[in-house]
């Protein structure tokens, strides 16, 4: 299918441009000449919940410095809007989604990367309805976890680092400008996802009560709970509600650009030699839900996320303690001191203040993004399918595919009851 957003002749020769005066591998040129381009769909790609990922070609006639001819093809990622789709299209201009990212990637990222340079990708163009990118699959980078949604401790190792580059970013840029990022782009990093006093018919307050629905009636079913059960049920929703004040900007607390959306497919891996399982650096992907607030917001989401319970009791301190010692030497290489930003004395008492923050995005998320993939096919596919779990029938969705899929039941599970059991059952907020 055809992409409904089009791209003249001098669109597509500045993106060209853009692209080789952006890598160094090109000597300079005496001319580039688009000669044809394709704009459609790949098996490369994956479907968006809230974008449309497309696959765009240009077929290019470079002349270089001595006069000779090379005939290239170069590919770009691109995302936009599900124009298509009136429901899903909806949901977005009330979210705020694509125009956040647009900002993001427009006004942000572009400083940023002047710091560090390799923690998104390269963005080439950046409007209203569109979003072009460095293929990072043609630099064979590729997603790492498996259905269950679950990265091991060298992939997020990987990881944060890259994640404490773009928070060392946040730092260093606002030391250099003398401002706050909330000063200098306000609208880049205003709350989206989880904004304080909205009403109840808001899109994102019905997200959040469509997906408590879910919640309690998953714990009905667990054996676990049956005795402290109405309990549970009464206190498990007031619970959740923490997010939303724990996630804005803070006045007690450092305050970073956070990306808001780490899990697993949002990460992107490099790899060595054929074969080798290591990787060796990392991409963040999608900052449609990017905040200015604490780094553990955004490191505690990433080390819950895509990890078990049975995991972050052996490796969650140890991960920590990468987190911050990365983030030290990127401060150091920028000729500044971690200690008059984070202390170690307040990285660690943000751990406990927002380790509730990674278990409720985890349970936001991941009962959506863990679904076996014939519901996830049908949720994206279509109009009806996107409404059916974003309103009508999200309950009856997702406790069918706790009754029967394994990998389901057992993250859902998991979530839930390390929730339960340090949140509900024994209250450390």
């Amino acid at each position: 299918m055809a992409t409904t957003v089009e791209l003249n002749s001098e669109a597509l020769n500045n993106l060209c441009q853009r692209y080789h005066e952006q890598n160094s591998q090109f000597t300079q040129s005496r001319s580039l000449d688009v000669l044809s381009y394709e704009h459609s769909a790949n098996t490369d790609t994956v479907t968006g919940f809230f974008g449309r990922h497309q696959i765009l070609t240009l077929k290019v006639r470079r002349t270089d410095a001595d006069g000779r001819e090379h005939f290239e093809e170069i590919r770009f990622f691109t995302k936009s809007p599900p124009l298509e789709m009136a429901s899903r299209m909806e949901y977005i201009e009330e979210f705020g989604l694509f125009k956040k990212e647009v900002r993001i990637f427009r006004e942000v990222l572009p400083e940023f990367q002047k710091i560090f340079p390799n923690v998104a990708p390269k963005c080439y163009f950046a409007d209203e309805r569109l979003l072009i990118f460095e293929h990072l699959a043609d630099q064979e980078f590729r997603m790492a976890a498996g259905r269950d949604g679950l990265l091991d401790y060298k992939h997020l190792q990987c990881a944060l680092k890259s994640l404490a580059a773009l928070h060392a970013s946040s730092i260093v840029y606002e030391a250099r400008c003398g401002r706050k990022l909330n000063e200098l782009h306000p609208e880049a990093v205003v709350e989206i996802a989880y904004p304080l006093d909205i009403p109840q018919h808001h899109v994102r307050k019905q997200n959040f009560n469509n997906a408590n629905r879910v919640f309690l009636e998953l714990i009905k079913l667990l054996p676990k709970y049956q005795q402290n059960r109405e309990y549970i049920l009464r206190e498990f929703p007031k619970r959740m509600a923490a997010i939303f004040e724990l996630i804005q900007t803070s006045k007690k607390y450092l305050n970073v650009l956070c990306h808001g959306d780490l899990w697993a497919n949002n990460m992107m891996f490099q790899y060595g030699k054929c074969g080798e399982s290591s990787p060796l650096q990392s991409r963040l992907l999608d900052f449609q839900l990017s905040r200015y607030a604490p780094p553990m917001v955004d490191l505690m989401t990433a080390l819950t996320i895509p990890t078990s319970s049975s995991f972050r009791r052996e490796h969650l301190s140890e991960l920590l303690c990468d987190y911050y010692r990365f983030m030290t030497e990127f401060l150091k290489q920028n000729q500044l001191n971690i200690d008059d930003f984070l202390t170690r004395e307040e990285f660690y008492e943000t751990a406990e203040k927002f380790r509730i923050v990674g278990l409720i995005e985890s349970l936001l998320f991941s009962h959506l993004t863990d679904l076996p993939p014939e519901s996830t096919e049908s949720l994206t596919s279509s109009a009806d399918g996107f409404s059916d779990f974003f309103d009508a029938k999200r309950v009856e969705i997702c406790s069918e595919a706790f009754r029967s899929d394994d990998i389901y039941r057992v993250r859902l599970t998991d979530m839930l009851e390390d929730f339960i059991d340090n949140f509900v059952l024994n209250i450390k907020i």
